[in-house]
């Protein structure tokens, strides 16, 4: 047999590729332990670095890379040197091992994108080290800015140390437990909807006793007078009912056990695989531990870091994402936080500052907080920078400070590597709602303290389905506070607002229907109400629900590139039933909540004589199709879909319709078209039209406008509200 070289290669380059994150790793944390540890405790740590250099400079030989093997080799000989007392090392020789370690790091990037290591990093610190006298370092390199990211985050397995044998381990590639994991979330779906078949066994079974009860009687009924063609017929069908009745319990009974095995096999095999994805917290933490000792140096300051429940264990799609928010969060609370010390000594702190990371399980996720003791937020700065874009900001002292993660928002009065751009904390804020959590803050003149709820997991997430307006929404259970059941004529109110009374402050209440912008049941003061009480930081709301439905864990699927900033959404799951439920954004409905005045959640049955409009979407995307149907569905209107524009004209000529919403990239007939057909129409030709698109230029605007389009929506700006004032204003 043949051995394919090129396979092999690429087999063994992914392998050290590997090893070398490890090896990094082992150096910044030896690194780092070493400049904080004791003289005694320095020895073992000179060992530990130079067996890491040895080990990679063995890996880095056996594929080749002879540039990072001499670099260690190097590394290695000076290390000895220290380790035998013989030149021990000082703090500009830590210093230089660490931007050894960032240029393998840099080195590790540059080969996985298949880049040569020609003026690289790596390759300026050997000549630099090929200067030097033998056997001693080169002169102190100066304090480099902070790295552009953390370490990257550990491999799938625990790295076991070579002296104590542990069980075995298999490296696996993370794409493919990602791949299992999304096999184990739709195992999850057909598990619910084989459970649903099992009930739909058991209507069968309660209709054919009906109907053999029913055969029964009419069989006594004309047991005298009916001829004998009658009595054939009767005696059919109790056979008929019979061969029902025995195929219906032996379905019904085959489905149970079928669905007792695949629960339980699904269950276990769902729980190996998370358990097979699960990290330490300290994975991440380790990368941050290094990233707040440079920013320190570079701005002058003394920062030491703090993690608590470091071996919490998350799933490594989250870990893996999280490494970039927590970065922005510990170098902003460096930046702007910490002070100087000079400066910390006048107010009467200690010198160095403390950031400490923490991270705690909480219900169905995670609770995640980085706070310091600093100076807290410059509110007046914050409501300076707010006026200058045009923004009215609030008087409350914690909204005030939420200003902060608004685009392009900074205080900072110079620009540098760290901050004075107005991107970090609206960064952050973006990447944690694409994990489907929230981040809030709060600040004191003592120090400023940021959370972020996270699920454990992406692939599936825990979440309370309840209804609204006729649809079914899921709502993510790391915010949910309680549930209750009151009556409405048991509501408070302040400042003519409604708020829920109990332990603690009121809460104000709004209608989910509402907030949402769909259409809503009619109540009266004496109903009662199902509401949700939710909850991100410090903000609490109370939502009223037509209906709770279940807590389940569901398959998170994201809305696609052109949808992916609906508002008071972060995604959709399929139930079992094959309804869509749209995932709930908690911050954006908290913050649309608190900030709008709430419509009365007492009506009257006059409001809701209204006659019911019928609209006609055409869309050859499914999914945005899906999406603009159940939307508009929520909201209390008719809607009939087409795939594409020619389909939709031949809708429009059957059914009819009050207005027409459109994409205009469509096979056959496409949106700018079906407009122009529409408007060339005598029956037709009123008909008020909307293009929803994702042509966004303005030659494209022009001409929806000039064949006849009353609106002209861009998808990439989609929000369900402008579409539904949109349609509202037109008909």
């Amino acid at each position: 047999m043949t051995i394919d070289r090129e396979k092999l290669a690429q087999r063994l380059m992914a392998t050290f590729l590997d090893e070398l994150d490890e090896h990094v790793r082992a150096l910044d944390r030896d690194a780092l332990a070493f400049e904080k540890a004791a003289e005694a405790e320095r020895v073992e740590l000179t060992k530990h670095l130079f067996r890491t250099m040895h080990s990679l400079k063995g890996a880095a030989r056996s594929v080749g890379l002879d540039v990072i093997a001499t670099a260690c080799h190097e590394f290695e000989e000076i290390l000895a040197r220290a380790r035998d007392d013989k030149a021990p090392l000082g703090a500009d020789q830590i210093q230089l091992l660490f931007v050894a370690a960032d240029a393998l790091r840099d080195a590790a990037e540059r080969l996985r994108d298949q880049r040569g290591l020609t003026d690289s990093p790596i390759v300026a610190l050997l000549a630099r080290l090929d200067e030097r006298p033998r056997g001693r370092l080169p002169a102190p390199l100066p304090t480099p800015a902070p790295p552009a990211r953390p370490a990257p985050p550990a491999p799938a397995e625990p790295v076991a140390t070579p002296a104590v044998p542990t069980r075995d381990t298999v490296r696996v590639a993370a794409e493919k437990l990602d791949r299992l994991m999304t096999y184990s979330g739709e195992m999850l779906i057909a598990r619910r909807r084989l459970g649903a078949r099992r009930e739909d066994a058991q209507d069968l079974r309660k209709a054919a006793g009906t109907l053999r009860d029913e055969a029964q009687r009419l069989d006594k009924l004309l047991r005298k007078q009916a001829p004998r063609a009658v009595a054939l017929a009767l005696e059919r069908v109790r056979e008929a009912t019979r061969l029902i009745d025995r195929g219906m319990d032996r379905l019904a009974s085959n489905l149970r056990v079928d669905h007792y095995l695949l629960e339980q096999s699904a269950a276990a095999l769902d729980d190996e695989l998370r358990r097979s994805r699960m990290l330490p917290f300290s994975e991440v933490a380790e990368g941050l531990e290094r990233a707040v000792r440079d920013a320190a140096r570079a701005a002058g300051k003394e920062v030491e870091l703090a993690v608590v429940g470091a071996t919490v264990e998350i799933d490594r799609s989250v870990l893996s994402q999280l490494s970039d928010p927590l970065l922005h969060l510990v170098r902003n609370a460096v930046d702007h936080g910490i002070e100087a010390p000079a400066a910390r000594a006048q107010a009467g702190k200690p010198r160095a500052g403390r950031i400490v990371l923490g991270v705690e399980l909480k219900g169905t996720g995670i609770a995640v907080t980085v706070e310091d003791d600093g100076r807290g937020i410059d509110l007046p700065a914050v409501r300076e920078q707010a006026r200058r874009r045009g923004i009215v900001p609030p008087e409350d002292p914690g909204a005030a400070a939420r200003l902060v993660f608004l685009p392009g928002l900074s205080t900072s009065r110079l620009v540098t590597e760290l901050s004075g751009r107005g991107v970090g904390l609206d960064i952050v804020k973006h990447h944690v709602e694409r994990l489907h959590g929230s981040i809030d803050l709060s600040s004191t003149p003592r120090g400023t303290r940021f959370v972020v709820l996270l699920p454990i997991t992406l692939t599936t997430i825990r979440v309370l389905l309840a209804r609204a307006g006729g649809r079914t929404y899921a709502l993510p259970s790391t915010n949910l506070l309680r549930l209750a059941r009151v009556s409405l004529a048991s509501l408070g109110s302040i400042e003519g607002r409604p708020v829920l009374l109990g332990a603690g402050s009121p809460i104000p209440v709004v209608d989910l229907a509402d907030v949402l912008g769909v259409g809503r049941a009619l109540r009266s003061a004496a109903d009662k109400v199902s509401i949700v009480v939710v909850e991100v930081g410090e903000r609490r709301l109370a939502l009223i629900v037509d209906e709770l439905v279940a807590e389940q864990e569901v398959v998170a699927k994201g809305m696609g590139a052109r949808l992916r900033r609906v508002r008071h959404f972060t995604g959709a799951t399929v139930l079992a039933t094959g309804e869509i439920a749209l995932i709930v954004s908690m911050p954006d409905v908290i913050a649309t909540g608190l900030s709008v005045r709430a419509a009365p959640i007492i009506t009257t049955t006059a409001a809701a004589q209204e006659v019911v409009k019928r609209l006609l979407v055409a869309d050859d995307s499914v999914t945005t199709r899906t999406l603009e149907k159940t939307i508009l569905e929520a909201a209390g209107y008719e809607v009939i879909a087409a795939s594409d524009g020619a389909e939709a004209w031949h809708l429009l000529q059957e059914r009819g319709a009050d207005l027409v919403i459109s994409d205009v990239e469509m096979p056959r007939m496409d949106g700018f078209m079906l407009a122009a057909a529409i408007r060339g129409s005598k029956r037709f030709a009123e008909l008020p039209i909307i293009l929803l698109t994702a042509l966004a230029s303005e030659g494209d605007r022009a001409r929806g406008l000039a064949v006849g389009a009353d609106a002209y929506l861009v998808k990439s700006a989609f929000d369900q509200t402008n579409l539904l004032e949109t349609v509202a204003q037109l008909l």
